[in-house]
């Protein structure tokens, strides 16, 4: 079969790899669209201490059972799967807190098996049931699926920021994340969302979404004016940074009110990492900073729905389709921001 070989940073290619056979008490997947993830751009450029070369990564999988060795699949169902394969046993998984994503025996497409990069997937026994492998409806468009991976980790930080009616919020950063953060924000009762982003073509492709009431570029205006204009010099309720850069997640800080929620959710470089923050704003503001990552087998159930119902307009996220092994082009065109979503097909 045809897939992307990843060979170490920086180095990976469109070549043919060993078709796989279904696994026992698995399923064979013929991938149909695969999402070009941040992570797995990160994955290309730098390596990830998971992924040993090698290897074909790539979990945000939707696609069409070839062959099925498993009680609850057969041939021909479209199917999207949830890529956080938790093991439902410990701590994090029998909480009632939906700390899912915090599993410490979590398996991952792309990382524990080949993944979505190519043009058949082999899921494991681990994975093949429908707490995992979600059957899709038979006129659903599959390109539409993989961004449920994406809006997952989403909602499930919205779960517990508790956007409540009325609230004002700040998304820093217009990629598919602060989008979608835009969108859950809505969903969930805010009366304004603020979107800041400092790439023009990404925040003018922004401009397609109705539910982001104001569009910042802060290289050309003042955000902590407008942010202030707008709140009557409060500060936002909440404010979410969805970009990889520490100087915003400090500055995010700045921009909210007292007892207002920083949500820190773009992961940071490895190598770069420490961020520095005003201790004394942070207290006498009483300020909630906190973390949001991934997802539990319920928030991507959940998100799921919300795409094939159509409550998240995901044909406005998917700006572009493009066959696989123009991988590179999908990249440059998400760095540029020329596009929001990049799904690749295997088989074009």
């Amino acid at each position: 079969m045809k897939a992307i070989l990843y060979k170490g940073p920086g180095n990976f290619d469109y070549e043919e790899v060993e078709t796989p056979s279904c696994p026992k008490n698995g399923v064979l997947i013929k991938v149909i669209s695969v999402g070009l993830c941040g992570s797995d751009i990160r994955t290309f450029n730098s390596g990830h201490h998971k992924v040993k070369p090698p290897f074909v990564i790539g979990h945000e999988i939707a696609g069409i059972v070839e062959e099925s060795d498993s009680e609850y699949y057969k041939k021909g169902q479209k199917v999207m799967l949830n890529p956080g394969i938790t093991c439902g046993k410990c701590k994090f998984c029998t909480s009632d807190k939906n700390l899912g994503n915090q599993c410490k025996n979590i398996v991952v497409p792309g990382m524990d098996f080949y993944g979505g990069y190519a043009q058949y997937v082999a899921l494991p026994e681990v994975g093949t049931n429908p707490k995992f492998l979600h059957i899709l409806p038979d006129d659903f468009n599959l390109d539409l699926a993989p961004l449920s991976e994406t809006l997952a980790s989403v909602y499930s930080t919205h779960d517990f920021i508790n956007i409540t009616k009325g609230d004002i919020v700040l998304i820093i950063g217009a990629g598919p994340l602060g989008n979608l953060h835009s969108a859950m924000a809505k969903i969930r009762g805010a009366k304004k969302v603020i979107l800041s982003e400092v790439n023009q073509p990404r925040l003018d492709k922004a401009k397609r979404f109705d539910f982001i009431d104001l569009f910042v570029n802060p290289t050309t205006e003042n955000l902590e004016e407008i942010v202030n204009r707008e709140t009557d010099g409060d500060g936002v309720d909440v404010a979410i940074t969805a970009c990889p850069v520490g100087a915003v997640q400090e500055e995010a800080t700045h921009y909210v009110r007292p007892r207002g929620k920083v949500l820190l959710f773009g992961g940071l470089p490895h190598d770069n990492c420490h961020v520095s923050f005003d201790s004394n704003l942070i207290h006498y503001k009483e300020l909630q900073i906190c973390g949001g990552y991934s997802f539990s087998p319920d928030s991507f159930k959940h998100a799921l729905d919300l795409i094939v119902d159509g409550t998240i307009p995901a044909d406005k996220f998917v700006t572009h389709t493009l066959p696989l092994s123009e991988i590179k082009r999908g990249i440059e065109m998400t760095r540029t921001g020329e596009a929001i979503k990049v799904i690749l097909k295997p088989w074009e």
